[in-house]
Order: structure tokens, then sequence, then C-alpha cells
């Protein structure tokens, strides 16, 4: 491949590429014939990309005077900003896509060699007019400056190299480019004028291997591309194979992962260095990363409070303050039951000081510590290069990117975030001072316009995009996406541009035509860049049907193509019908001093499933509660609990409720509720503190009701409030802890439990109780239980529903009760045993919370 290279590299020659890619796969294919002939050292060969050669032109000028400040494009950017911020009266708040697109604009005139007073002049609609004023604003502040963009360029070294103020080359060749613009060929004439020979990378012709091949959908055309990729590698070792994809910088990511599903069948189960063979030419935005968004999120707890979901997620992150352990995930439960607002750092340290001792929870805690520390001495503004320094320092304060070495892929990403930092400094250019709010948010700006991708030198297979292929040579290519819709592509004119001036001066895009010409060009060159080019075409996008794109010509296309997409790995192990037990792997029975947790639900799980009667009790899992917004309901019936604790926690009789005034019934309530709603309001903010208020209204009428309920039944005295039993049933030691337990005149008790939600029933219509929790409760104690209540407190109605005597239901009580209690015995001495199975019957809904440990579609089908 590149036969044309050595002779390209001779008579001092320089080889100027399209792209950066191009030029560093020259370099290493020159590096690998020198080690062919057994070289051990050789000059690196003169090889760069166009924008690259242009800087290094322009270092080689000879002036008397110095030549003008070059700006970055991160400078431009924000210079655009203020240019556009300036000439609109209500100014967006977030620009950067009007930004984009005059930036764009501007370099499209400068290519083009449009004269600006025209595209002035041509402006038409507030769009247009807005880009031509901010662009006059833009240009002043250069000149003023004696500044230069990069579309500036090619002109200056133009004018340079036609008063002889160029070191110039003896010879340069060109190689990759499908279309020169006018004010680059202007240069490489006037070069040529100065004696330098320009050559151009030699075009090849069609292969004579060149076929079409149709697929349902894309997803299925990107499968089969890769597994296509993994034929020819293994029919030929060492080959040199490319898949292009039209629309890869779209959605890069989902992309690459359909081309392993068929390059690499179970892809997932690898790890990172497995899924390097596939080496993707667009990557990803630098603050999708993890470790930059959690940088960045870092950064802005210094300035600004952050919600629930966000502190969660430094909680769960080993990348801010060392490892993530079991001390970091408690303090994560702990945040989760906490109302959601919006933390500040002192807030969130009082709300879990002293909750855990483990290392890596008093570490986290350390940093939270030292970033309410921080907050307190940021400046009021600074310069961006002072304030990369201080980004940077509180960063390492945090221990930020996390304990341990970096592999090679993290190693780049770090690099790359600190020479990001960098070009955030050298913005004190054109805008010398900021808030730390507004230089976080342009660092956050960078990020995300900045897209990384980490070198790798394991890549046997190339992802590509049209433009990114550009001059390079393989020995197997699939191009994809070959459509009629989408080949060739939608044509992108400027819009903040006169149309009828883009098609006097030929901008792209500017008529169809153009667009159609330059497509037929890119796709002819991709297809004769390879000894074997296989082309494809969805049938299908969404529900409109898709025929090949006219470009491609008369190809055949093969009537069963649909063999080479082997279709998702996933679903190859749903034809897997049947599961191997383990005969010797016994679940251990319960030790004597084992606890199982979850008390009298885990003893309800065993009667219905007891699977999740093992999972809850014995391996202590449990459902992680999701993070809501305002009140969760858990909490608002954890405050109607708590206030009906306080209220009785004295156990006074029926006859002392009843003799409470209605001021001092009240009263009672107001601080009962006081009590239950301080800790929680103290960390609330201004929306909380009213969703509180309202809350409290709320649960006083509540509160209200049930002792109205209570006031109405027989005679009782309150025996125990929220109390806590450790008791111990067949060979289960349990913790149970009750709501409440009522006294009746003749000594026999009354068990009660508070249900704030939905409306439960006690026994089900064939008189058997829905939930056994009350039943757990009634094996624990000595004295006989007449009854067993839930008090249903819900906004609609306040109802107590049991059965026992108080329920008007004493036949044969305590014989019903004795047969309860035997379940619930019985139900005991299994889980002593050790019970796994699986109930085969629930529905699929019970079932899936536990269904991927359980295996509990695979059972029931095999069952």
């Amino acid at each position: 491949m590149y036969a044309w290279l050595p002779d390209a590299l001779s008579d001092d020659s320089e080889i100027v590429t399209a792209n950066r890619r191009l030029a560093r796969v020259l370099k290493a294919c020159h590096g690998e014939s020198r080690i062919a002939t057994g070289d051990k050292s050789w000059r690196t060969p003169p090889i760069a990309g166009w924008s690259d050669w242009l800087t290094r032109l322009l270092d080689s000028a000879v002036l008397d005077t110095s030549l003008p400040t070059r700006l970055s494009a991160q400078q431009c950017q924000v210079l655009w900003e203020q240019c556009i911020r300036s000439e609109l009266r209500s100014p967006p708040a977030n620009v950067n896509g009007l930004v984009r697109l005059a930036m764009d604009a501007w370099a499209r005139i400068h290519d083009w060699n449009v004269p600006f007073e025209e595209c002035r002049k041509s402006a038409f609609g507030p769009d247009q007019r807005m880009f031509a004023g901010a662009a006059s604003r833009y240009g002043a502040t250069l000149a003023n400056n004696n500044w230069i963009d990069d579309a500036g360029r090619a002109g200056l070294l133009a004018d340079l190299a036609g008063r002889q103020q160029l070191q110039l080359p003896r010879r340069l060749f060109l190689a990759g480019f499908d279309r020169i613009v006018p004010q680059a060929e202007r240069l490489i004439g006037i070069l040529t004028e100065q004696g330098v020979a320009v050559t151009r990378q030699p075009a090849e012709h069609l292969p004579a291997d060149l076929s079409l091949a149709g697929f349902e959908n894309s997803d299925a055309e990107l499968r089969a591309a890769g597994a296509w990729a993994r034929e020819q590698l293994e029919a030929r070792r060492g080959a040199s194979v490319a898949i292009v994809a039209g629309n890869l910088d779209d959605d890069a990511e989902r992309t690459r992962r359909l081309v392993l599903e068929g390059l690499m069948p179970g892809w997932q189960y690898g790890d990172a260095r497995q899924t390097a063979v596939l080496n993707v030419s667009y990557g990803r935005r630098l603050r999708e990363f993890p470790a930059v968004a959690i940088a960045l999120l870092a950064l802005r707890w210094l300035v600004d409070d952050l919600p629930a979901r966000d502190i969660s997620l430094l909680l769960r992150s080993s990348l801010i303050g060392g490892t993530a352990g079991a001390g970091r995930s408690r303090l994560e439960l702990k945040l989760r039951e906490l109302p959601d607002r919006s933390w500040s750092p002192a807030l969130l340290l009082r709300a879990l000081r002293a909750r855990e001792e483990d290392a890596d929870a008093v570490e986290f805690l350390r940093c939270v510590r030292r970033i309410d520390e921080q907050r307190k001495s940021i400046p009021r503004d600074s310069s961006p290069s002072r304030w990369a320094e201080r980004f940077d320092g509180y960063l390492a304060e945090l221990n930020w990117p996390g304990p341990g070495s970096l592999d090679s892929r993290d190693f780049q990403l770090v690099n790359r975030w600190r020479e990001l930092l960098n070009e955030f400094a050298r913005l004190e250019l054109v805008s010398p001072a900021m808030t730390f709010g507004a230089a976080l948010g342009r660092l956050g700006t960078l990020a995300a316009d900045t897209v990384f991708q980490a070198e790798s030198d394991q890549a046997v297979v190339q992802l590509l995009g049209p433009l990114e292929a550009a001059g390079m040579e393989f020995d197997r290519l699939w191009i994809s996406g070959l459509s009629a819709s989408n080949w060739p592509p939608v044509g992108r004119p400027s819009p903040l541009l006169a149309r009828e001036l883009q098609r006097r001066y030929g901008l792209p895009d500017a008529d169809p035509a153009d667009t159609a010409e330059y497509a037929k060009r890119v796709l002819a060159r991709l297809a004769s860049s390879a000894t074997v080019v296989q082309c494809s075409y969805p049938r299908t996008e969404g529900d409109a049907e898709q025929t090949p794109a006219t470009l491609l010509g008369e190809l055949p296309e093969p009537k069963d193509t649909m063999a080479l997409d082997a279709g998702w790995y996933a679903s190859s192990l749903l034809r897997r019908r049947s599961l191997l037990g383990a005969e010797d792997d016994p679940v251990p029975v319960v030790a004597a001093q084992e606890v199982v947790a979850g008390g009298s639900a885990t003893v309800q799980k065993q009667l219905s499933n007891p699977f999740a009667a093992f999972t809850a009790g014995r391996l202590g899992i449990r459902y992680v509660p999701v993070i809501s917004a305002g009140l969760a309901a858990n909490l608002r019936g954890n405050l109607i609990h708590d206030v009906l604790h306080t209220l009785y926690e004295g156990r006074p009789t029926s006859d002392e409720i009843a003799s409470w005034s209605h001021d001092e019934l009240h009263g009672r309530i107001a601080k009962a509720v006081d009590r239950a709603f301080m800790r929680h309001e103290r960390a609330a903010d201004k929306v909380l503190r009213r969703l509180f208020a309202l809350e409290r209204q709320r649960v006083q009428k509540l509160v209200a009701r049930v002792v109205e309920l209570d006031l109405g039944r027989s005679p009782f005295a309150i025996h125990g409030v929220e109390g806590r039993v450790d008791a111990e049933i067949n060979g289960v030691n349990l913790v149970l802890r009750y709501d409440r337990i009522d006294r009746l005149p003749d000594g026999e008790l009354v068990i009660l439990d508070y249900k704030t939600g939905a409306f439960k029933k006690f026994l089900q219509a064939d008189g058997h109780p829905r939930d056994f929790q009350l039943v757990v409760y009634a094996c624990t104690l000595a004295k006989d239980v007449a009854g067993l209540g839930l008090v249903n407190i819900d906004s609609r109605q306040v109802v107590l529903d049991g059965a026992g005597k108080p329920f008007g239901d004493a036949k044969d009580w305590h014989r019903r009760l004795g047969g309860w209690k035997a379940e619930v015995r019985n139900a005991a001495d299994v889980i002593s045993h050790g019970d796994v199975r699986v109930n085969a019957h629930l529905a699929l809904n019970d079932a899936r919370p536990l269904a991927l440990l359980s295996r509990f579609a695979e059972l029931r089908r095999d069952v």
C-alpha cells in the first residue's frame, strides 16, 4: 500500500495531508518500511496535516516586524460570543449554537475568497444581518489587536510567500484532498510561482471486486459489517480492514457497539483491551467521560448547591475522595432517605456527620469539608490562567482522578483534560477576568466541544467517517449507509450567508448539484481505496423503505445477504433451554448466632416466594430507594409514624385520651408534629420548607382523625409503641419492630400496624391473612392476643380493619390464630434449613425484581 510514498519523500519533499489521521498512518507506514529494510534509525519524515503544516510554514517566516498573534479555536469562540452578544438586543442565555454557525460562515467566506463587503450587502433577514454585524466587530477586533485566526492563516501565508518571506520546501506532495478550497489553491499557486514543485496523490482505478448488499435495517447492516471484518481477518492475518459509516459523528458510540456485536460477539464480557481492536475515528465529547464529568461536578459544588442525584454520583465514584467502599455506600443510602433538595457542603456535613466511621466515608466527608472551606475563599473574579491553577489545585485536594495508577487510556484522558486547562488559561488574551461561575461554565463548554479518543496500538479494524478515510488505503473496505436517502448526504449551506452569494462564489452545498458532485467524488475515492470493497445499505429506515444510492450505478445485489448478520449476541442465550444445577452446593443452615434480616417481612416472603426470603433475609439484598423530587412516599409515611409515636409514647388509656380537651389535644398533636418534622426541616431549602408546611397541615388532620378513631373503640390502654423485639422462632433469630400494642381490660392484647399507603384489608376473601406481619408479632408475645388490626391512614379515610374479638370476630379466634402461628413457625423452620426454592407460578411483574438472580424466566419455561 501507498506505493507512491517513497517517491513522495525523496528530494527533501514535504507531504501535506487532508487530515492528521492520514499523516499518522503515512508516518507509521514509512517507519514499517524502514524497519523491514533493516534500518534502526531514520529522520522523522516531514508529513503533516494541512492545519499543522500551515502553522509550521508560518513559523518559518523571516520578517523585520512581528507576525500577528494567532488565536486558538477556543479564543476565537469566546471572541465570537462577545461580538454576537453585543449585536443582539436580547441574547439567549446559551449562544453556543450561534457561535458555531458564525465560525463556520466566517471560515467559508475566507476559504472561498468572498469579499466581506459583499457578504454584508447581501445579508437578508435578521440572522444574516446579525452575522454581518458580529463579523464586522470580530474582524475589527482582530485588526485592532494584530490578531489572526485559523480562517486567515492561508491568506496571510499567500501574501508572505509572494513577498518571499517564507522558507519553502523544494517539493510539496498533497495527499487525501477531495476538494481544495480557493484560498488554499491561491497559496499553492503562489508556491508554484516561487519554484515549489507541487504534486498530488495519484488517483486509483475502481477495483474489480466491488459488491453491494442490503440489510433489514441499519442495526443489522452494522452488525454484518463487524462480522464481515472478522471473516476477513480470519482469512488473511494482518490485513488492513476498515468500515466506513456515513453518520459516525451523530452517534459514534452506538455505531461502535453495533459493529462490535458482529466483530466480537459477547464483547460486553471483555475489557477495554479487547474492545480496543476496533479503532473509531470519531471520539466522544470530553465531558461525556466519567472522569471529566465528575471533575466538573465537584468543581461546580464550589459555587452551586447540588441536588441529591449529583451528590449520589460523587458518593458512588472512586474518582473523588479515594476508593468508594461500604462506608460511602451506606452514606449514599442514608442520603436517599432524606428529602431531596439542593445540598451545600455544610448542610450535607450536618446531615451525614457521625454516621460512618469507615475510612472511605471519613475521607469523603473530609473532601466535603474541604470544599466547604474553599467556598469561603473563592475570589470574586480572576484571570482564566489563575482559575485554571485553582481548578487543578481543587481537584488535587479531592484526590482526583482517584487512587492507584492509570492505564494508558485513562492517562491520555487526564493529559487531555490538563491540556484543556492550558487552553482555557490562554483565554486570558481575549477575556482578562471572569467570575468563578463564568470560568467554570466556559470550561464546561470547552469540554463539551472537545472530542477525545485515546490512541491505541492494538486496533486491527478501523471504523471511519467518509472524510476521515480520505487518502487512506486498505486491503478490505466496507462502506455502509449507501441508501438513496442518505447518499449523497443532505447539503448544509450556511444559514448566515445569502444563498445567492453562496452560489455565485461556489460555496459548498450552495446548490444540490454541488452536493451530489462532491458526494460522487468522495464515493469514487472510497471505492478506489481497497482491493475488495463491500457496499451496503439498509432496506428500511423507520417505517420507510430504502433503495440503493443511484451514485453506485448498477452494482449487482445478491439475493441472500441476511446470513451475514448474526443478530444480537444476547438473543443466542435465549436458545439455551435448560439450567444445570449444582447438586453438591447446598445452602448452609441458619447458624445459632445468625440474625436473619428483614424481620417479619422475610417470613412473609417465605410464604409466597422462598427465594425472595433467602435474598432478603440471608443475603441482605435490599432495593435501593429512588431519589424523588419533593417528599417521598416513605418519608411521608414515616412522619405519620413518628408523630403517633410521640403522641402516644406516654401509653395513655382510652379514658385519658378522652379526657383531653380540644385545645389540649391539638396542642399535643402540634408538639408531636414539631418534634417529627424538626430534624428534616433543618436541612430544607425554601421550596422544601413550603412542602413541609403543607405536609404539616395534612399530618395534623390525619393524626386528629386517628385519635377520633381510637375514641370510638371499646376501652383499651396503650401497652407499647414503636417497640423492638428480639425474637427466636424455630431456630430463626429475628429483630422485629411493631407500631403499637393495646391492652384490653381483660389483659389480652391487640396488635396494630399503621398503613399509610393504599387501603389494605387484613383478611382475604377466604378468611386468611393477606400479610402475616402481625401474626409474626403474635408469635413473640407471652400474653394472649385478642386481635390483629391495620390502621389505614389516608387522606380519603382513616379506617381500622382487622380480625379477632375487638372486631366482632370472636368465634374460634384462638384456634384460627393458632393455625396462622403454626404457618409462621413452619416458614421459620424451612428458612432455618436454607430454603431457596423459586415460585415458578408468580406473575412475571412480581418476579421481575429478582429475575436476574433467580433465572425466573428460564425456570418457568423449563417447568
